[in-house]
């Protein structure tokens, strides 16, 4: 089962960050970037969800291929630092946030867990998250609940690189999945209105 979380690793890019108020003052672009074959269809659906429900411009990236660098051969997967690290390297022309989506199996490290599988991974204030289909189809889910999920977990992930931390009401779409997913099928997909204030300007 994949958790949402960020690693302390990840969480020093926040210390003496900007107020959210003047990050988002101009309408923020979003690069969706494939890693691997992905469902060109899934791409589409993605950036229109985006535009919808946040006042962004998201720009479709070429796809390329997964970079061997992430590879984690024992278990078969990638590791999703690795991937944030090739994402930043790509860059994307024009986009202040790159969005790595991939149906490859991810994992991160989690305490003294070293690799553990997860939905997706996110740089909380920074520049890039990715998330992976591989784990949403858990209890039997349907096409259509799988993309739901997908929607849901990109939106986690993109707020959290505008610097939203996970929240604690139910049904928040910042809340997070310790308890697998049946988290990410509460709510509706929005934030709580805690959440919103945090991000003015930017959700709609």
């Amino acid at each position: 089962m994949g958790f949402f979380f960020e690693t302390q690793r990840w969480r020093t890019w926040v210390l003496g960050s900007l107020l959210l108020g003047p990050l988002i003052a101009n309408e923020p672009v979003l690069g969706l970037r494939p890693l691997g074959t992905v469902d060109a269809t899934l791409m589409r659906e993605l950036q229109t969800d985006l535009e919808a429900c946040m006042i962004c411009k998201v720009i479709l990236l070429p796809t390329v291929p997964m970079p061997a660098s992430a590879y984690y051969p024992s278990r078969h997967r990638y590791r999703a630092d690795g991937l944030l690290d090739a994402l930043a390297r790509l860059g994307g022309t024009g986009a202040h946030k790159l969005v790595g989506i991939t149906q490859v199996d991810i994992s991160t490290t989690k305490g003294a867990i070293p690799d553990w599988g997860i939905f997706g991974l996110g740089l909380l204030g920074g520049r890039t998250c990715v998330i992976s289909t591989f784990r949403l189809g858990a209890r039997g889910a349907n096409s259509e609940l799988r993309r739901e999920r997908m929607r849901r977990v990109v939106r986690h992930e993109v707020l959290h690189t505008f610097g939203l931390e996970h929240c604690p009401t139910s049904g928040c779409v910042m809340e997070d999945a310790q308890g697998g997913i049946a988290s990410v099928d509460r709510g509706d997909g929005s934030p709580c209105q805690i959440c919103r204030k945090q991000v003015p300007g930017l959700w709609r």
